[in-house]
């Protein structure tokens, strides 16, 4: 019951962001820039359904469920590269009585292949940081990618669509073996570019 209100609820967000975007897309001026290139700004963000397998001590743990949602800014420094950045991403667990909140932020630079039509193959690094507290507080480095398409939706908005993988490492001090994370997330979200 409680992964169908979840998903619920992911669905109701997705809806109300698509909205908003289509909405916005009235608003905003028309800069005469075509997707991807040099000089033209990405705003918005993304919700992400993620699995999660612990590691303590270098045995893998169960998988974990759960949702994401994250902002996004990126900016276009030549023609298909961007330097985007997710600055605030905050995820809360509640598991069997416990629960932990995660906050990470990251630098994300990718590159956006350039097609005729209205969809826009990516692929994207990941580097930053993460910061886990349940009880007691660890963090340290997290990497991974996200690869997948924008599909122009309207003028000057994008529906995303990738699949993530990060790796976060937060070691104890004197730890022999790695602690931390291993995440795969399948993500949807709505930009707009400027």
């Amino acid at each position: 019951m409680k992964q169908r209100t979840r998903s619920a609820v992911a669905a109701l967000v997705l809806c109300l962001a698509a909205l908003l975007v289509m909405q916005s897309q009235d608003a905003l001026a028309q800069t005469g820039k075509e997707f991807g290139m040099k000089g033209v700004t990405e705003l918005g963000g993304g919700i992400s359904f993620q699995s999660i397998s612990t590691v303590t001590n270098g045995n893998t743990g169960d998988a974990v469920n759960f949702l994401t949602v994250a902002p996004f800014v990126g900016f276009f420094i030549a023609d298909g590269f961007e330097l985007g950045f997710n600055p605030f991403g905050i995820t809360h667990i509640s598991s069997g009585g416990s629960s932990s909140t995660q906050i990470s932020i990251f630098v994300a630079p990718s590159y956006n292949f350039q097609t005729d039509g209205s969809t826009h193959p990516f692929i994207e690094a990941l580097v930053g940081y993460t910061s886990v507290s349940n009880g007691s507080s660890r963090s340290g480095l997290s990497f991974g990618g996200r690869a997948g398409i924008k599909v122009e939706v309207s003028e000057q908005g994008l529906l995303n669509i990738a699949v993530q993988y990060l790796q976060i490492t937060m070691n104890p001090d004197g730890a022999d073996n790695r602690y931390g994370s291993n995440q795969l997330a399948i993500s949807g979200g709505f930009t707009v570019w400027l």
